[in-house]
């Protein structure tokens, strides 16, 4: 944030003067050295727009007629006159008229007349809230932070506004917004005191259609569109928003509240989202796909589905394509994720090694050069999980990759799975629908042997917020800008998580993206920095996610110990109603559970042998010591050499694929002032716990 913009805050209008020289006082007399001064004119966007009636007048029309919310009485023309952070991404008054024009000549046309000082409150407000994100109390967005993907956080209607880069016909580099819209100029540093202002030269737009509409409308994907109409996904995917959980919770959403140690805020909305990849008519034809016959024929030759009659999922290879056992039903279903993910979401760059996670929203994820990855569990009865690795500024899906075990960087990767491409955007075609997001993908997605025996035959480590869908769909996992508290959270009623399918009224769901608590984002030795903080007589219980294939796994639970933690009884199981105690309860604090007569720890040493002699120790004890890929400072730190960071083995046994498994935490200590720590879970096959080579320590 501008420093002139947090004194504006407390000293309010007038003249105020930055020295950047020393002040000397002299009994009352202050003597400036005024040779490099900075001068605070007051200029806010409104001042800026009413400069340039050639350009903004228009705009500043619509600004005059539409309010910042249903209560507010004050105009958006107004509010930015007003201190604040503001982005603004204000369309030019040829870009509006052209806009105007196009509703005018709609089929069902949304306006009568091309004056702006005639056309419905309902399009001004549109066109206004689609251009502006309120930045709350933290610094609006400049040029030098745009990058491939995503803002960080959503415009006034809930909706994400896409940056990409082209060329022009002279080759100079342009940015575009939300595909089409290209930056005209931006207000630079200090320019404008409540933001900046990105003009541009159309009309910001999206979608309001779902995923499954625009899939189905979009000229280069109407093969996917049919698969999805022909086995009901069409429909299934029309549900945005939870109108219902709104209404229940309409005197609390969106409020503030402090349960016990941290400032919490309940979500303002409950929206259901996806995410689908898509092979665009092109690749499907290149593969010799043009119907569902000639798909049925591919599938055939390529496809591996398992029939498990004991789980009630015989594939059917029949033109039921509704049932979810169906062939067609299950390729559909591979592409689908209930969440909405943003193009630089699909992985989470935060602190892996030798990167500073207190630079995490402004660094440019093109340059990283170490891996990132995330499973994500698609829909239907299946349960099944595809891989997304980020990797040198792409993202591609189910790669298997070979690592150095030095520094962990990518060494290889088999050619048969080098894995397949997802492209930001469609083309000149818009990805970005009311309810998600479509990727176009640059190869056949399917689930096959390989998929389970070798993409996912390795340690997969989950995120606790993955396993939640609305945590991506309503922009709640590592968002700093949520909660505008330093000590800011996020709090859940009982009712928001499907995943979590029980909780005790004592419980108190509290997640932590990790925004300052007076150190800074990522000064927590946590993977990918956040973590759920539960408080309370916590008793609650959750899905797990799926495994790939049937046999035998460890699960383990990441560790953080200090002395404000609590103690837990775990339960695994089918039956989340009556799940098996799972061992002895583990202990959270630091004074006893991190003991290392209790876990065997010790610092790893120069003598390789001997280190390996601890990590057997340990593992005998039920433990391991965290990750080297969690570190702190810019890898200074790592969660291996971290005493407090460990892992424990809390299951080891047979799980079947596709099978539904639960897991439940129990507080054994009584009173409400102990903090559950949950950052994630490792699902680790046989094969990499005891596998022809030792499993590897990051």
């Amino acid at each position: 944030m501008k420093i002139v913009n947090n004194i504006f805050k407390y000293c309010g209008a007038g003249l105020i003067m930055l020295a950047a020289a020393t002040v000397t006082l002299n009994s009352c007399t202050e003597n400036i050295d005024d040779s490099d001064l900075y001068t605070f004119t007051g200029e806010m966007m409104i001042d800026h727009f009413e400069k340039d009636p050639d350009t903004y007048s228009s705009y500043l029309t619509l600004l005059g007629k539409v309010h910042p919310s249903k209560r507010s009485a004050s105009t958006m023309k107004e509010l930015l006159s007003a201190r604040g952070n503001y982005t603004c991404f204000a369309p030019t008054n040829k870009a509006i008229e052209k806009y105007l024009d196009s509703l005018l000549h709609m089929a069902e046309p949304e306006v009568s007349s091309t004056d702006i000082n005639e056309i419905p409150d309902s399009v001004a407000e549109t066109i206004v809230f689609n251009s502006i994100i309120e930045n709350g109390n933290e610094a609006a967005f400049a040029v030098t932070d745009f990058e491939e993907g995503a803002l960080a956080k959503t415009n006034m209607k809930d909706r994400f506004i896409d940056i990409s880069y082209g060329n022009d016909e002279n080759n100079n580099t342009v940015i575009y917004v939300n595909v089409s819209s290209k930056i005209l100029e931006s207000t630079e540093e200090n320019e404008i005191e409540n933001g900046f202002i990105h003009t541009i030269d159309k009309v910001l737009s999206p979608s309001n259609a779902s995923v499954a509409d625009l899939l189905t409308t979009t000229e280069n994907t109407k093969i996917f569109g049919l698969l999805i109409e022909k086995t009901g996904w069409a429909k299934k995917m029309s549900v945005y928003q939870d109108k219902e959980w709104e209404a229940k919770h309409e005197d609390i959403r969106g409020t503030n509240y402090k349960p016990a140690k941290f400032d919490c805020k309940y979500p303002e909305h409950r929206y259901t989202c996806f995410t689908v990849f898509v092979e665009t008519d092109s690749v499907f034809t290149a593969n010799g796909i043009t119907d569902i016959e000639s798909l049925y024929e591919y599938v055939k030759a390529n496809a591996y589905y398992d029939d498990d009659t004991s789980l009630g999922k015989e594939t059917s290879w029949g033109t039921d394509y509704e049932n979810e056992n169906n062939w067609l039903n299950q390729f559909v279903a591979y592409h689908i994720l209930p969440e909405r993910l943003t193009y630089n979401k699909l992985v989470t760059f935060a602190n892996e090694p030798g990167y500073d996670a207190s630079t995490i929203e402004t660094r440019n994820s093109n340059s990283f050069t170490t891996n990132v990855w995330e499973y994500w569990e698609t829909i239907g009865v299946h349960r099944r999980s595809l891989k997304v690795t980020g990797i040198r500024g792409e993202k591609r899906i189910n790669r298997v990759s070979v690592y150095n075990k030095n520094n962990y960087r990518e060494r290889t990767s088999e050619m048969s799975m080098f894995g397949i491409k997802v492209n930001q955007n469609n083309d000149i075609y818009g990805n970005n629908a009311l309810n998600g997001y479509y990727y176009p993908i640059d190869q056949i997605l399917i689930w096959n042997k390989d998929v389970p025996n070798k993409v996912l035959n390795e340690r997969m480590r989950y995120d606790v917020t993955a396993m939640f869908p609305e945590f991506m769909s309503n922009d709640l996992r590592l968002n700093f800008h949520y909660n505008d508290r330093d000590d800011g959270g996020i709090i859940f009623t009982d009712d928001y998580l499907e995943n979590l399918v029980d909780i005790s009224s004592t419980t108190y769901f509290q997640y932590l993206p990790n925004r300052g608590h007076g150190h800074g984002p990522g000064s927590w030795m946590n993977y990918q920095t956040d973590e759920f903080n539960i408080q309370g007589e916590f008793d609650f219980t959750m899905k797990l996610p799926p495994v790939p294939y049937t046999g035998t796994y460890e699960i383990r639970y990441g560790i953080n110990a200090n002395d404000n933690r609590g103690m837990a009884q775990i339960y695994i199981g089918k039956n989340p109603r009556n799940l098996p105690a799972i061992g002895i309860p583990i202990d959270l604090r630091s004074s006893s559970g991190t003991n290392p007569v209790a876990t065997g720890w010790v610092k790893d040493g120069t003598d390789a042998d001997a280190n390996a002699e601890t990590d057997k120790t340990m593992r005998n004890l039920g433990f391991m010591k965290g990750p080297k890929y969690v570190t702190l400072n810019a890898g200074a730190e790592n969660g291996r050499d971290n005493q407090n960071c460990l892992r424990k083995i809390i299951y080891t046994g047979q799980l079947e694929a596709g099978q539904t498994y639960y897991i439940r935490f129990k507080s054994v200590l009584s009173g409400s002032n102990f903090e559950f720590f949950y950052d994630y879970l490792e699902l680790v096959p046989k094969s990499v716990y005891e596998g022809l080579e030792a499993e590897d320590v990051w």
